[in-house]
């Protein structure tokens, strides 16, 4: 009995461990140099933004036919970004597409917040980024 209770013990000990990469998960953080010098994690974001994000949300996050996602990240929290992006969300005058079956944007989406909180930072401004070197 005390075997199989040690047993239990170890075995829901481990399965905490499991998730416990999620939810310890956060925004990663950005550097921005000289005005638009991002780093490479942070660029690809930009690059990834600019190729799913940019014809609803504006070249920069400015804002088009969806939010300025450049002040909203200053509004929303991380996890709320996650999941919107994942999900989608309905408006008030038209709804954002759910990304979950877009490997590229899933598996890009905490570059691509890094990028937009750079520029809800003040960080970045509407300029062209470029890559450190």
């Amino acid at each position: 009995m005390k075997k199989l209770i040690l047993s239990m013990t170890v075995a829901i000990a481990l399965s905490n461990l499991a998730i416990l990469p999620a939810q310890a998960a956060g925004p990663k953080p950005y550097t921005v140099t000289n005005g638009n010098k991002l780093d490479v994690d942070t660029y690809k974001g930009y690059k990834l933004y600019r190729n799913w994000c940019a014809r609803c949300h504006g070249t920069y996050g400015q804002g088009l036919a969806g939010p300025n996602l450049a002040a909203s990240l200053n509004k929303i929290s991380y996890e709320e970004f996650m999941k919107t992006v994942a999900a989608g969300k309905t408006g008030q005058i038209g709804m954002m597409p759910a990304w979950q079956s877009n490997q590229t944007v899933m598996q890009g989406r905490d570059n691509i917040y890094s990028y937009l909180k750079a520029r809800a930072d003040g960080a970045i401004g509407e300029v062209k980024p470029e890559k450190m070197q």
